[in-house]
């Protein structure tokens, strides 16, 4: 299973984030997103979430992003 997390975010910043992520090892994987304007969704493994989160919770740190919601991938039941 996988969770969506939608964060707001400048578009132009979103490749920081991907470096971090990568730095952690893959945790997420970012996705540009129609559904919410400005918004980023990340997808990450349901047994990550919560390190995930923690993990964006810190990089709001550093760059301006804010956490919307995350909610279980329409993929999986």
């Amino acid at each position: 299973m996988e969770y969506d997390i939608y964060v707001k975010m400048p578009v132009e910043e979103t490749h920081i984030l991907g470096y971090l992520a990568e730095a952690e090892e893959h945790i997420i994987n970012i996705r540009h997103s129609e559904l919410i304007d400005g918004a980023v969704k990340v997808i990450v493994p349901a047994l990550l979430l919560d390190e995930a989160l923690r993990m964006l919770e810190l990089v709001k740190e550093e760059l301006p992003l804010e956490i919307i919601r995350y909610e279980p991938n329409p993929g999986y039941p």
